[in-house]
């Protein structure tokens, strides 16, 4: 298998926590052209990579920082919540699929008795939108960017998720794709592991496993989730 591990000797899997965008459903490059347009009808040029580095955070926090690091001077809140609509208004026009293998992932990880949640930057009405009820059904507690003040890079999110299922960080993994929510799953004391399936390994290389398809993270959940 073509990962990069730090396994933890003994940990023992009750509870996994997924994010959802590039992770469940393949929504990242959707997501990523709708903010180049949006930015781009205010004279801010992007690339791909700007917004998938950034997954994870919340869009207002995303674009704030993306007009500072751009060197442009930080628009009023209107203006920055007014680019967000357009850009939500923008990806309701795009299909996004589920990962395929998430319909085996997801079964697979209840009949072993395992609790799942979801962790998203993301708005909750866009969780329940772009996720089949097939899949929602499995899904334990669900922490959306409306739930917390602070989102991904910091801890919150993952805290809260624990908290609603009385779970142990010690006995808890974490699916992300992406820098910040790398970083918040190991701020929050959490064993991460990282997909490649919308940045390579160089961008993830915060977490204890690295895997490059969806394939391999079923090979890894059945080892690790089979007791």
């Amino acid at each position: 298998m073509n990962y990069r591990t730090k396994k933890i000797k003994g940990l023992y899997v009750d509870t996994v926590l997924f994010d959802m965008d590039g992770v469940i459903v393949d929504s990242m490059y959707a997501h990523a052209r709708c903010w180049i347009q949006v930015f781009e009808e205010h004279g801010v040029h992007l690339d791909a990579i700007d917004i998938l580095k950034r997954e994870g955070m919340s869009g207002l926090e995303s674009i704030a920082d993306i007009f500072i690091d751009k060197g442009f001077s930080l628009p009023p809140d209107t203006i920055l919540k007014n680019l967000q609509k357009k850009k939500l208004s923008l990806f309701s026009n795009y299909p996004i699929e589920v990962f395929p293998q998430i319909y085996t992932i997801f079964p697979f990880l209840k009949s072993k008795g395992k609790s799942i949640g979801i962790v998203t930057g993301s708005f909750r009405y866009l969780v329940e939108q772009l996720m089949p009820q097939q899949l929602l059904q499995h899904v334990d507690v669900i922490i959306s960017v409306d739930d917390v003040k602070r989102g991904k890079p910091y801890p919150d999110p993952y805290v809260k998720a624990l908290e609603k299922l009385d779970a142990s960080n010690d006995s808890t993994i974490v699916i992300e794709n992406a820098p910040m929510g790398i970083q918040a799953a190991k701020a929050a004391g959490l064993y991460c592991v990282a997909i490649t399936t919308t940045l390579d390994s160089s961008f993830l290389k915060g977490a204890d496993a690295i895997l490059h398809d969806h394939n391999e993270l079923i090979v890894f959940l059945m080892n690790w989730c089979s007791s």
